[in-house]
């Protein structure tokens, strides 16, 4: 009764009103008459059990139909984060010392999700960088959007160091850009030293895939009845693994390249393939006629029950 409930609940409101108040009705006004009702409880029972089959089947494909919903809901939002929200790491050249920058994200209860920014200054080499002093910039379409001013000491080899951190809800967030680049006006270590160097990232084209094909991702809609479940992985897996398995069975799995097939290869691949058709959707007919013969037969049951009880439900809801 709870797993009906919520699916109604997330199917449609009204329908789940009217069955929570029937239900509200049943379990505290009824049950006070149930004592002098022997022979309208007998036939009840009788006919819930001459239809209990109806019953549990419906019941199955219900609650199989709401677990199928919310696996298709979080394989959808899981979709989602894997290709809206997958990470990555930038990094420009350089063998010595490059930048990296490094996006994530994280999930929040109230704010949703959260996008992370983290700019690390990499030490590269075996030896310490002992000063190092530069600026990093960020370009969108050659255009400078953003200056990071750097200047770190003791740097030793094979580490990293933070230059900068934000998330979404920082004023200082970096927002759009393509491309990055190091500029180190002093670095110098015990051996070395290096002067005025650029040090550039590769350029970060983003291809709105998600944007363009936004239907892919986002479903909520069913024969035009809106869910508050996400459909799009269901809709994937049936129009990419399930409708392709079925019609494999009845479509032409042999072709003939310079040569034509004698007739009779023909026509017995052509017999083949039409007894699979036949087959296979008559099983599929046979199912539906199945569930639809369930559905009629719970119905008819329900205007049974509501006929027989009608009167003894007045009666309580007048006198109360």
């Amino acid at each position: 009764m709870k797993d009906l409930l919520e699916l109604l609940k997330n199917i449609n409101k009204r329908i789940y009103l009217l069955s929570l108040v029937f239900v509200v009705i049943i379990n505290l006004g009824l049950l006070k008459g149930f004592s002098n009702q022997k022979e309208r409880l007998l036939t009840s029972g009788m006919k819930v059990l001459y239809s209990s089959w109806s019953l549990i089947l419906i019941i199955i494909v219900l609650v199989s139909i709401l677990k199928l919903l919310q696996v298709s809901d979080r394989k959808s939002r899981d979709r989602i984060k894997e290709h809206l929200y997958s990470p990555f790491n930038y990094e420009t050249e350089g063998d010595f010392v490059n930048l990296s920058v490094h996006r994530y994200y994280q999930d929040e209860i109230k704010n949703g999700i959260l996008e992370i920014i983290e700019v690390k200054l990499n030490n590269t080499s075996k030896e310490d960088i002992e000063l190092i002093r530069g600026f990093v910039y960020f370009y969108k379409d050659k255009t400078r959007i953003k200056t990071l001013n750097v200047e770190l000491y003791n740097l030793r080899g094979g580490f990293s160091e933070r230059i900068f951190l934000s998330d979404n809800n920082d004023t200082n967030h970096l927002l759009d850009w393509d491309s990055f680049e190091l500029f180190v006006s002093e670095l110098t270590t015990k051996q070395s030293r290096i002067q005025n160097s650029y040090f550039r990232s590769k350029l970060y084209i983003k291809t709105h895939y998600f944007i363009l094909n936004y239907e892919k991702f986002v479903d909520h809609k069913f024969l035009g009845i809106r869910l508050n479940y996400n459909l799009a992985w269901i809709k994937r897996v049936l129009n990419t693994e399930v409708v392709p398995r079925i019609t494999f069975f009845y479509k032409r799995k042999k072709y003939y390249i310079g040569e034509s097939p004698s007739l009779i290869k023909e026509l017995v691949s052509l017999l083949q393939r039409f007894i699979a058709f036949t087959i296979i959707y008559f099983l599929l007919f046979l199912v539906s006629i199945l569930v639809l013969y369930a559905v009629i037969d719970v119905i008819r049951l329900l205007m049974e029950l509501a006929r027989l009880w009608f009167p003894l439900i007045s009666r309580v809801v007048q006198g109360a």
